[in-house]
């Protein structure tokens, strides 16, 4: 299963948004309309089921899904 793949199945499981209509592009507050609770719970999830850490400092700066699936992969905020 591919990073995005598993973040996808944590969004859906938080956010209770079909997998299927996640996308890279997604905004996790435009599009998937996680509050700030959701996107805690959502990191904290990553960190049980992928093995990385995302500091609260980072998670801020993550605006998007493949934002969240190029700092999972790479450890950078993308620009």
């Amino acid at each position: 299963m591919t990073t995005l793949e598993t973040l996808r199945d944590i969004i859906e499981e938080v956010a209770e948004v079909p997998a299927g209509g996640i996308t890279p592009e997604s905004h996790f507050v435009d599009d998937l309309q996680l509050d700030s609770l959701a996107v805690v719970s959502l990191f904290v999830l990553v960190k049980r089921r992928i093995g990385v850490d995302v500091p609260d400092e980072i998670a801020d700066q993550l605006t998007t899904v493949g934002q969240a699936v190029a700092y999972l992969e790479q450890g950078v905020v993308p620009v």
